[in-house]
């Protein structure tokens, strides 16, 4: 039997945006809702040693104009600081494939992209075309992965498979109609990197889900089964959650406010 790696779990932090909370919570804006929440965009680091998996790759300068986000800085330059080259990494793991989750693939040219069958099939089928879900994509960064596939670039997973072992990939949909969560074992106990099953903490522990919804059940039962993998509730990690840069310690010396340990 492989012996489980010993890994580490980093978040990036690369982009922000300013937003009030009533923005964040499915159904009717609360009135009383209308205090600051801005809204931090992450990619994740899963290593052990000199080996390295990225979970999403963020989205480019370019896009951050167009859709007025504030862009600190490009993702792939904080995993040198981290020491890992972009065209090392063997394994990319898409959580879903909205914008902010799927850019910067030409980053990764040696890399092998995780995505969840379901995802793939709904963006290149009859409704991605649809206003309402054609917001959520940068068109150019599907067009990328399809082509990637055609070169035999993409795993595809149904459901849940551990990908190496100790990582463990489930799908949820709700949020997206593949959304999928990383469980990662680590000396700390089992990480859940949720991805946008929970935007916030506040998502999943007040039980109320994100505005942007596909599948409202699924969205709930992705609450339950990243509670029910967690070893902790501390080891659950929102996907756009600004608290992530304070829960936990800098990475490293003058990655303050860019990079966090989570184990």
């Amino acid at each position: 039997m492989k012996e489980t790696p010993q890994y580490e779990v980093y978040a990036i932090k690369y982009s922000t945006r300013e937003a009030v909370a009533s923005e964040h919570f499915y159904g009717h804006a609360d009135p009383h809702e209308n205090y600051s929440m801005p809204m931090d965009y992450y990619i994740w680091l899963i290593k052990a040693g000199t080996q390295a998996i990225v979970v999403d790759t963020g989205f480019s300068e370019n896009v951050a104009k167009e859709r007025k986000r504030t862009f600190l800085r490009c993702p792939t330059s904080v995993l040198k600081k981290l020491e890992v080259d972009p065209a090392s990494v063997p394994l990319v793991i898409i959580t879903h494939m909205h914008y902010d989750h799927l850019g910067n693939l030409d980053k990764f040219p040696n890399s092998t992209f995780v995505v969840q069958e379901s995802e793939m099939a709904f963006w290149t089928g009859k409704y991605a075309s649809k206003p309402h879900f054609l917001h959520h994509i940068t068109p150019e960064d599907v067009v990328y992965l399809v082509q990637e596939n055609f070169k035999g670039k993409v795993q595809f997973v149904n459901g849940s498979e551990e990908i190496m072992p100790g990582i463990t990939v489930h799908r949820t949909g709700g949020h997206s109609a593949g959304l999928q969560i990383v469980e990662v074992k680590t000396e700390k106990g089992n990480v859940v990197l949720a991805s946008d099953v929970t935007h916030y903490y506040k998502n999943i522990n007040e039980d109320r889900p994100f505005w942007l919804v596909t599948n409202l059940p699924e969205m709930y039962e992705g609450f339950d089964l990243v509670k029910s993998l967690a070893d902790t509730s501390e080891l659950i990690i929102p996907g756009h959650d600004p608290a992530v840069m304070n829960l936990f310690p800098a990475a490293g010396e003058g990655l303050e406010g860019i990079a966090v340990r989570i184990a």
